[in-house]
């Protein structure tokens, strides 16, 4: 069946590519890998009892199926596997049909599903779910298109107690198959690519020390706003990162930005500030507290040893480095611990007992492998401890001060947002996400009238609905500009499924309806682009206004080039787009 498919593409003039555009059918693997490439799985609400497998035994055709299977009855906690299409296809209707098998489902219910994002149309066949156990058999849902659809987010869950497996996808629009359709070779007409060389603003480095003469266009775009948060287009990019340094620099000595906030966890980030702030232990070791191998880079470092310069230059306007990320608990543990033991002894028995759960499970991270009643014990701690620190708060805060206290308190708020990634009813990311906004948002309460710069993922700091900059932007509106990245050709820094970190990464050529294929297609070369709403009046401008992709890769590899770009309304998620034609990966330096 899957042959047949393939030699139809074959043998189709209209097919302008060499191989199926989406891994619809599962075939495509990354080896080793838990699910076919571009496939990813996550349980709505973090249990033990949900997993999601590639299966070579059990298939309907080819060589792979996937696999769902749930060990305990509960619609709030089903196993999902998600698949995204990115809409550079027009239409008024799409049809996802594939084939599924079922074993002893019961408490629940199979079944496929489908979402158009941008519009409300949503069908997971609540209302005719598979149960039981069933042969192969085909199910379709079936979606208006409107024309605000960005994305198409489909794949398959399993709710109740059993397994499913589901293979041989297809998706259409109209009736036509996504496979047999050559994706739009969008040219830049003369007049768009005209309008993009007088407005966007050619950029004559990535570095800093070199002036700031073609930066001078972002002053009437920052304006007065107290934030600008920096994203990244992927997470190990040396010219994305040492541009966002010399931004940085920029918004330091021209702009008056005091604090730097980047996406590592709150608390471990204390030591990098001690060191730019006062010269405590080196920027080194402010990196090795920080965790994430994104940051442990030599453009970083730099950045870093940066801000220590400046802060000896300029003792009365030094520049402090926070985090407002939350994913670990060490950090927390210890101050916690520490300030238990120096001002409230009465709080170190609860603290003992976090800090062993913490040692206990400091390993695992977002494969929900914490036993439940593990959760509900450091939740009843966590509980008792926010009990005494606010029962006690005068007297502490007598003893320490009300900035330590401050501190201590939040620390506290980082243990509970580490332990709600593991018991909220939504995904991970939706949690951490809006945990990050949250203590960007105490971050800049605890410092009055100071300007931030945030640096994280585009993914993170954009105006989407479910993104820290989508949080962020209730709370701040105008007070906040957000920029993205994107680049069109070179490698990047990333984990590849089954040989780790590597620096060999390729990027893909810009595909059709990207930012990038018209940048590219400029020949502006590196540039800052301002995409405020208002500025896009012009009717050559109007393409920025349609549903765009731009590239997106996180700390893992995507060997999919339509995974590599995110679609939606470029204007409604950032106020400007930084565009670097040529990007290499970034220096890791923590293995030297």
């Amino acid at each position: 069946m899957k042959k047949v498919l393939l030699l139809l593409l074959y043998f189709t003039p209209a097919v302008l590519f060499a191989q199926l555009r989406y891994n619809l059918d599962m075939e495509k693997t990354d080896s080793p890998s838990v699910l076919p490439a571009g496939w990813t799985g996550f349980a709505a609400k973090p249990t033990d009892d949900c997993h999601m497998l590639l299966d070579s035994t059990t298939v309907y055709s080819g060589k792979y199926a996937i696999l769902l299977m749930k060990d305990s009855i509960g619609e709030t906690t089903p196993s999902i596997v998600v698949y995204e299409i990115p809409v550079d296809f027009y239409g008024k209707t799409v049809k996802l049909r594939g084939y599924v098998r079922t074993e002893a489902v019961e408490g629940g219910w199979a079944g496929l599903w489908m979402r158009v994002d941008g519009t409300a149309a949503f069908d997971n066949m609540s209302n005719r779910g598979i149960k039981g156990t069933t042969p192969w058999t085909p199910y379709e849902i079936e979606l208006k298109l409107a024309k605000s659809a960005t994305q198409v987010t489909l794949g398959g869950l399993l709710t109740g107690k059993g397994k499913m497996w589901m293979d041989s996808l297809s998706f259409s629009v109209d009736g036509k198959d996504i496979q047999l359709i050559p994706e739009e070779n969008v040219a830049a007409k003369t007049d768009e690519q005209h309008w993009l060389k007088t407005h966007a603003m050619p950029l004559k480095t990535v570095d800093a020390g070199h002036g700031s003469e073609d930066l001078q266009g972002l002053k009437p775009l920052v304006g007065d706003a107290r934030i600008v948060a920096l994203g990244e287009c992927t997470h190990g990019s040396s010219e994305v990162f040492r541009m966002k340094h010399r931004l940085l620099e920029f918004l330091v000595t021209e702009m008056g930005f005091r604090i730097f906030a980047i996406e590592a966890n709150l608390p471990e980030t204390n030591i990098m500030n001690d060191y730019v702030l006062y010269g405590k232990g080196s920027a080194e070791k402010g990196l090795d507290a920080m965790y994430f191998w994104t940051w442990h880079t030599k453009e970083v470092l730099e950045m870093a040893k940066w801000m220590r310069a400046y802060n000896v230059a300029h003792p009365d306007k030094m520049v402090q480095f926070v985090g407002f990320d939350m994913q670990f608990t060490q950090g927390a543990c210890d101050n916690l611990s520490q300030f238990a033991t120096q001002y409230a002894p009465e709080l170190r028995p609860v603290m003992d007992s976090v800090v062993l759960y913490c040692n206990k499970y400091k390993r695992v991270a977002f494969d929900h492998g914490i036993p439940r009643e593990e959760k509900a014990r450091l939740a009843g701690w966590l509980e008792e401890a926010g009990d005494l620190l606010k029962k006690n708060r005068k007297q502490y805060t007598q003893l320490v001060g009300d900035t330590m206290m401050a501190w201590q308190a939040r620390y506290l708020v980082v243990l509970q947002q580490y332990l709600k990634l593991y018991t909220d009813a939504r995904s991970g990311r939706n949690v951490r996400d809006e945990a990050m906004a949250e203590n960007v948002a105490w971050i800049a309460a605890q410092y009055p009238g100071q300007k931030l710069v945030l640096w994280a993922h585009d993914g993170h700091v954009g105006r989407r609905v479910a993104s820290m900059g989508g949080h962020l932007d209730k709370t701040f509106k105008k007070d906040m500009v957000v920029v993205g990245f994107g680049t069109a050709k070179g490698q990047y820094t990333a984990i590849r499924k089954g040989k780790g970190l590597q620096q060999d990464n390729t990027l893909c050529a810009p595909i059709p309806r990207s930012f990038e294929r018209y940048a590219q297609a400029s020949g502006v070369g590196n540039f800052i682009l301002d995409i405020r709403k208002q500025h896009l009046q012009d009717e050559a401008a109007s393409w920025l206004l349609r549903s765009a992709r731009l590239r997106n890769i996180g700390a893992l590899t995507a060997e999919i080039c339509n995974a590599q770009f995110e679609g939606g309304i470029l204007p409604d998620v950032y106020d400007a787009i930084i565009y670097l034609e040529n990007t290499t990966a970034s220096e890791t330096i923590f293995n030297k």
